[in-house]
C-alpha cells in the first residue's frame, strides 16, 4: 500500500508541473468564488451527468432569475426552477433535489451550510447522504469547500487512477477516495482532484484514450497491458 500511495504521489507531482488547467472550467470552482456552500452544492448537482459549458449556464441562469439562496429557492415555484436549469439536462430531478436540499437546510441547519463544520466529518457526510438526490461525490465536493478531509471521486478519476494500476479493477468510490486522501496532504486535495480530472479529459480519455503523448505514460499500468 505504501508504494502505491508513493506512487499516487508522484502521479500529482508530475500533474503539477503541467499546464492541464488552461481552458478547463469547473462549476463548482465557478460558484465557489462567492464562499457560498448552498452556491456550491447548487453548481455540483447541476453538474451531475453533464458537461461544465452546460452546468455553469445552468447556474447563472438560476441566480439570474431565482437567486441561488435557500429560502428563495423554497418559495418558487417548481416549474421555474425547472425552466431556469434546462440547461444542465436532467432538470426535473435536478430541480426536486435542489428544493429537498433548501428545505433540509432551512428545517436542520438554520439556513445555513456552514453549521455542518459544528459537527464531525463522517456526521456531515452521513447528514448530506441522506438528502434524496446527494451521492458521495456531490457530498465530498462540499465538505472538501468546507475544508473537512474529503476527497471527490467523479468518473474521470476513478479511470485514471484503476488505468495507472493505483487501484484493482475492481475497486469502488472509498478505495478510490482514501487512496488519495492517505496519499496527499489535506492542502493538496482540492488541486489534485481538479488536476486529476483535467487529465483525465485531456488525457486519459474514456474512449481512445491519447496514450502516445501522455506525460504519465511512464508509469501507467494501461500502457504496460496494451502494449
Amino acid at each position: 500500500m505504501v508504494e502505491t500511495e508513493d506512487l499516487a504521489r508522484k502521479v500529482y507531482n508530475r500533474l503539477k508541473n503541467i499546464d492541464i488547467l488552461q481552458g478547463m472550467r469547473f462549476t463548482s470552482l465557478e460558484a465557489g468564488k462567492k464562499s457560498d456552500p448552498f452556491k456550491i452544492l447548487v453548481a455540483t448537482i447541476l453538474s451531475q451527468n453533464t458537461n461544465d459549458r452546460n452546468s455553469i449556464e445552468a447556474y447563472k441562469s438560476l441566480e439570474r432569475r431565482v437567486g441561488i439562496e435557500p429560502y428563495k429557492i423554497v418559495e418558487t415555484d417548481l416549474d421555474l426552477i425547472i425552466d431556469a436549469i434546462k440547461p444542465a439536462g436532467l432538470y426535473n430531478s435536478k430541480a426536486r433535489t435542489i428544493v429537498n436540499v433548501a428545505r433540509y437546510i432551512i428545517q436542520h441547519l438554520d439556513g445555513d451550510l456552514n453549521n455542518l463544520k459544528k459537527i464531525g466529518f463522517e456526521e456531515a457526510r452521513k447528514i448530506l447522504l441522506d438528502i434524496d438526490g446527494i451521492g458521495y461525490k456531490t457530498a465530498d465536493i462540499l465538505l472538501l469547500h468546507l475544508n473537512f478531509p474529503a476527497f471527490p471521486v467523479d468518473t474521470h478519476i476513478k479511470r485514471v487512477s484503476k488505468r495507472l494500476g493505483l487501484v484493482d479493477a475492481d475497486a469502488d468510490y472509498e478505495d478510490i477516495s482514501m487512496l488519495w486522501r492517505k496519499s496527499l496532504k489535506h492542502v493538496e486535495y482540492l488541486d489534485a482532484h481538479i488536476r486529476l480530472i483535467a487529465f483525465g479529459r485531456r488525457y486519459c480519455k474514456a474512449r481512445k484514450p491519447l496514450c502516445n503523448i501522455c506525460p504519465l505514460r511512464d508509469i501507467c499500468k494501461y500502457v504496460e497491458e496494451d502494449g
